[in-house]
């Protein structure tokens, strides 16, 4: 056999590999929270769709940035017409009124199905905690004023966590896109 017939089946047999199966963590909690426009917005009704969150807040000046510039990049890699959805919740409610979602909202969306969320501050921490299993909560001095996690975290149609992403890694929109293909398969 030739060399390039050799390295054609080679890549065959890599492409013809399964993908590995990505773990079932945690289901999302079906919390009560509030969208950009004031509408109330069951985290349930994502169900259906393969969904990509995260836990920002606007006035951040620290991670934050990077994390909405990510979710910016991820969409327009997911097409239109998949059952995606996108959905960015402020830890600081106190400051991220739905007013002020609108204007951030405004400013960085890119596409209709990126949604960013708000509520109770107790309750929001609860859900990136103990729901998500994500960090959040009160700083150590010195910090920025509030504490959260720098993860993307990818749920499928079901509504279970499936993983976990460096929300400030340059790479993760391409990742996170690769992730949300093979949840759409299943």
């Amino acid at each position: 056999m030739r060399r390039s017939s050799l390295l054609f089946l080679f890549l065959c047999a890599i492409a013809c590999q399964p993908k590995p199966e990505l773990p079932q963590l945690f289901p999302v909690p079906d919390a009560r929270l509030v969208d950009e426009s004031g509408a109330a917005v069951n985290l349930g009704s994502m169900k259906g769709n393969v969904t990509v969150y995260d836990f920002i807040f606007t006035s951040c000046t620290g991670i934050c940035p990077i994390m909405t510039n990510n979710m910016r990049a991820l969409t327009p890699k997911i097409d239109k017409d998949a059952p995606v959805r996108f959905v960015s919740i402020s830890v600081d409610p106190a400051r991220d009124t739905p007013a002020v979602l609108r204007a951030y909202a405004q400013k960085h969306r890119n596409d209709p199905r990126w949604t960013f969320l708000t509520g109770e501050r107790q309750a929001i921490l609860d859900l990136s905690v103990k729901g998500f299993k994500l960090a959040a909560g009160d700083p150590m001095p010195g910090g920025e004023p509030l504490l959260h996690s720098s993860r993307f975290a990818v749920a499928d149609k079901q509504g279970v966590i499936r993983g976990y992403y460096d929300a400030a890694d340059g790479k993760v929109p391409e990742e996170v896109a690769a992730v949300v293909e093979q949840l759409l398969d299943e």
